[in-house]
């Protein structure tokens, strides 16, 4: 009977025990969930005094730069030598987040240099050169003249194409402000067109008749015919220059929009060649007599005329600027940027024209009848020239102070090309270029 009631004992010892563990265990999970709490707290506390100390750091500058304040402040109290307390900002720098940081870099002027590159293409009106190549099997061109005067009418589309464009720029924040300035080159062509048609033959042996003498004159058996090439090329160029002035109005750093105003210097220059060759002759079916019955014989007639016109249209103007730009993060280091920019330019348009003409006959002795010469013509005009831009794009920042760039621009001139070198009745087309751009910037 004792031996039953000790172990009964020994039992009921050993579940008590069991159950008094799973308190303690309990209580120590609830005192280290209470503690990581209180470290929480400690460290939101933390960075509220940090911020808290950097604008008494603020306000002692403020103080410090005021005359009245100084006058009127009073002696300092002698500081009170007290135990030396370590930084305790300094120990949860790491953990604070990145935005955190960026708001205490906010305090120092910040410098963005960018350059960017990429391709363009030309919309808006477009460039084309017409051109009429001479019908050798219906006409005969006699030294300035012709008979017959048939043609062959032909146009070439002369639009750039692809071409590229280049930029770079700054931008300076000034320290404890809003305000920045700002300033930006830009340079693009267009693609080369060009364009070349040909025409050759002889003439139908039933218009002989109708030269002089008819069919039994001195034409008669005669091979008359000839060549023309006709060749057309294009170039556009353009560039612009941005000085501004701009000031945050929504957000902070990196990521605030910006409004700005300033000036704008813009050139669009374009450049035309055309070149036609025309070669033709006439060989007799025998030695025959020109200049009448007393003139030298000759068995063949060989004329070449080449003309070129040079052709160079431009607008130089300068106007003010408005504009907008901006980046607003998303996904961790992503952020989607934007840009947008008008300007009114006065200047003038120009229209510069040059033609020569070089004439070779064969023999030497009908030269009289041809003759070479350059001809200039020039006109002017004052023009007034709306541009706009706009540029979207996602950039990533690889680190702190280095970004990359992809993004699409639309750059517009409106009535900017002077196509006539007649200012009063010249045309002045629409020009837009647009494509890809991809851009580089760091910020110090």
């Amino acid at each position: 009977m004792r031996k039953l009631i000790f172990g009964a004992l020994a039992i009921g010892s050993a579940f008590t025990g069991s159950v008094a563990f799973a308190g303690q265990t309990d209580d120590a999970l609830a005192r280290l969930d209470a503690l990581e709490k209180e470290n929480a707290a400690i460290r939101k506390e933390n960075a509220a005094l940090r911020e808290n100390k950097l604008l008494r750091q603020r306000n002692a500058t403020l103080k410090a730069s005021d005359p009245e304040s100084r006058s009127s402040a009073t002696a300092p109290a002698p500081a009170v030598e007290g135990p030396k307390h370590r930084d305790p900002f300094g120990s949860y720098a790491a953990d604070l987040p990145l935005t955190y940081k960026a708001q205490i870099v906010e305090a120092r002027g910040l410098f963005r240099i960018w350059a960017e590159g990429g391709a363009i293409w030309t919309g808006g009106d477009p460039i084309s050169q017409d051109f009429a190549l001479t019908d050798f099997t219906k006409t005969v061109p006699l030294f300035g003249g012709s008979l017959g005067n048939s043609t062959i009418p032909g146009s070439f589309n002369l639009t750039p194409k692809i071409g590229w464009q280049a930029a770079t720029g700054f931008d300076y924040r000034f320290a404890d402000s809003p305000w920045h300035v700002s300033g930006q080159f830009r340079y693009g062509e267009g693609g080369k067109t060009s364009g070349v048609a040909s025409a050759a033959g002889t003439l139908n042996p039933a218009i002989l008749a109708l030269l002089p003498g008819g069919a039994a004159g001195p034409f008669a058996g005669a091979v008359i015919g000839g060549s023309e090439t006709f060749a057309a090329s294009y170039k556009e160029t353009h560039w612009l220059a941005d000085i501004a002035v701009g000031r945050d109005v929504f957000g902070t750093g990196p990521s605030a929009m910006q409004v700005k105003g300033g000036l704008r210097i813009a050139e669009f220059l374009t450049y035309r060649r055309t070149s036609d060759n025309l070669n033709f002759f006439v060989n007799f079916a025998a030695p025959t007599q020109i200049f009448g019955p007393t003139g030298p014989f000759v068995s063949a007639i060989n004329v070449t005329n080449s003309t070129v016109t040079d052709e160079r249209n431009s607008f130089l103007g300068a106007g003010p600027r408005i504009g907008v730009e901006g980046s607003v993060p998303f996904a961790g280091h992503w952020a989607f940027d934007y840009l947008g920019d008008a300007a009114l330019l006065f200047g003038t348009q120009k229209s510069l024209n040059t033609s020569t003409t070089i004439v070779s006959v064969s023999p030497a002795i009908l030269s009289i009848l041809g003759g070479s010469g350059s001809t200039t013509s020039r006109s002017e005009r004052f023009a007034t020239i709306f541009n706009a831009d706009i540029q979207v794009g996602v950039s990533y920042w690889l680190t702190q102070s280095l970004k990359l760039s992809a993004s699409y621009r639309l750059d517009a001139f409106i009535n900017v090309q002077n196509q006539e070198s007649t200012a009063v009745t010249n045309l002045t087309p629409d020009r837009y270029t647009h494509g890809p751009r991809v851009a580089v910037s760091g910020q110090f």
